[in-house]
């Protein structure tokens, strides 16, 4: 046993004779420090051991597992690549901005839980946020994390829900449950299974830019079978400092029978028409 092997069993046999010695003056917080100094060494000890028993399946099982992760990670931010918010040529058409939001939040839970509420609040001007963030009553500094799962439950919601169209939830003749979304949701994360799209994105004219960093989109959904005209939305966009489109604002005309006349107006074709 080397000189410094010898000190430390000395000091620890001390310390064992102090607490046998004064029972009553040293407290168990106390026992327990000193106790700890012997069992130290005893813990180092098996740890290297059982790191030294590692069987190479499990050194195999470990090394799949980082790569796994590694590929969901470069996976994950090569999706985010190809979403907006976004200053790429492609992206300058305010039409690719709105038809990858959609199509995102048709599908909002892939490729990971959140991930198309993330895109959208995300692409939306500090304005947008703050209104996204009110209409689900979190109040300012709520992290964003919880402010996606909000705008989940409130747009995921079963019953009399309008907005459901957006997540998946099918149209006015195709309403899908909230149970039923769950576990699609749990499908769409574990087996990359896609929401079969049941309307089309029809954009009926040109983008109105203002040339002063704004513009502003209609696009109207219709159903995929029956070309029935189901919502009209109005995008108020604006470009970041970076020149990306950002969401500044949405209005939403719905001519489904179950949701006419819209939210406290009538909709524009009656109106105009």
């Amino acid at each position: 046993m080397s000189i410094g092997g010898v000190v430390r069993v000395l000091r620890l046999q001390t310390v064992l004779v102090a607490i046998h010695a004064f029972p009553t003056i040293t407290s168990p917080s106390l026992r327990r420090a000193f106790s700890s100094i012997g069992f130290a060494q005893h813990d180092g000890a098996d740890a290297q051991q059982q790191q030294q028993q590692l069987s190479v399946e499990d050194e195999l099982f470990l090394e799949r597992f980082k790569r796994r992760r590694n590929e969901a990670a470069l996976k994950l931010e090569s999706e985010k690549l190809q979403r907006p918010p976004s200053n790429s040529t492609y992206f300058q058409d305010p039409k690719n901005v709105i038809t990858t939001i959609l199509k995102g939040l048709l599908q909002p839970h892939a490729p990971l839980p959140y991930f198309g509420y993330e895109i959208m609040y995300q692409s939306s001007t500090e304005h947008w946020q703050d209104v996204l963030r009110k209409s689900v009553g979190a109040p300012i500094g709520t992290e964003t994390e919880l402010i996606y799962r909000a705008l989940s439950r409130t747009m995921e919601r079963g019953g009399h829900n309008q907005f459901g169209i957006l997540v998946g939830l099918g149209t006015d003749h195709n309403v899908v449950a909230t149970a039923s979304l769950s576990e699609r949701k749990l499908s769409i994360i574990e087996n990359d299974d896609e929401v079969e799209e049941y309307y089309t994105i029809e954009f009926p004219w040109d983008t109105l830019d203002y040339y002063d960093g704004t513009a502003w989109l209609e696009c109207r959904l219709r159903d995929k079978l029956s070309d029935e005209l189901l919502c009209v939305l109005g995008w108020s966009l604006e470009k970041s400092s970076d020149g990306s489109w950002l969401i500044d604002g949405i209005d939403w005309q719905d001519f489904r029978e179950r949701y006419r006349p819209g939210i406290g107006r009538e909709e524009w074709e009656r109106i105009c028409g």
